[in-house]
């Protein structure tokens, strides 16, 4: 009994220092690697790209803040869209209203998040849980009428996924506890003994 009790004791501070390391990990700070600002009317049936981003990992969140002035709905999609270069016109991207519409009637799987904004503000953040291509996009769906839209977005990257690593930790640490009491009261009796 007094070898078990020896095990979980050692495995129960061996959870406890593993927790403190994790919440020392979650509270080192971000990094903002990419920001950007801007505003504008959107016609009716178009879509602006905000954000599109090759290779979004666990450690990176974009952080996504909306001001609209009529209605617009916000995107986040699992796909790449890429850019071409075009001598007279600089940069020109081959996503439109056509490929959007596709995409939400036969690649529903795609679309990571959708929210509809109708004359307010919408704040979003997004930590992906696997490696992926990301692109955010603003889509007016009115038949008729322009929406004017004020946004910011950021990517933040961090060394860990802060709420996950404090989630682990937060668990980890009641558990070391209640496994090292009872070795952590065996070693204050035997040195009262002796």
């Amino acid at each position: 009994m007094k070898r078990w009790t020896t095990i979980l004791g050692r495995g129960g501070t061996t959870l406890i220092a593993i927790s403190l390391a994790l919440l020392l990990v979650s509270l080192i700070p971000t990094i903002q690697m990419f920001s950007t600002e801007g505003s504008g009317s959107l016609s009716p049936g178009g879509i602006r790209i905000l954000f599109s981003q090759q290779n979004l990992n666990p450690q990176q969140e974009v952080q996504i803040a909306v001001t609209v002035e009529g209605k617009l709905t916000v995107y986040l999609l699992e796909l790449n869209i890429e850019l071409e270069f075009n001598p007279e016109t600089g940069f020109v991207q081959r996503f439109n209203s056509t490929d959007l519409q596709q995409i939400l009637q036969e690649n529903r799987d795609l679309i990571i998040w959708e929210h509809e904004v109708e004359n307010g503000d919408y704040k979003r953040s997004y930590t992906p849980t696997r490696i992926l291509n990301a692109t955010l996009i603003v889509y007016n769906p009115s038949d008729s009428e322009n929406a004017y839209l004020d946004h910011s977005v950021s990517l933040q990257s961090s060394l860990a996924p802060g709420d996950k690593v404090r989630t682990i930790a937060y668990w980890a640490a009641p558990i070391g506890v209640i496994l090292a009491i009872p070795w952590l009261v065996n070693i204050w009796k035997e040195r009262k003994q002796s």
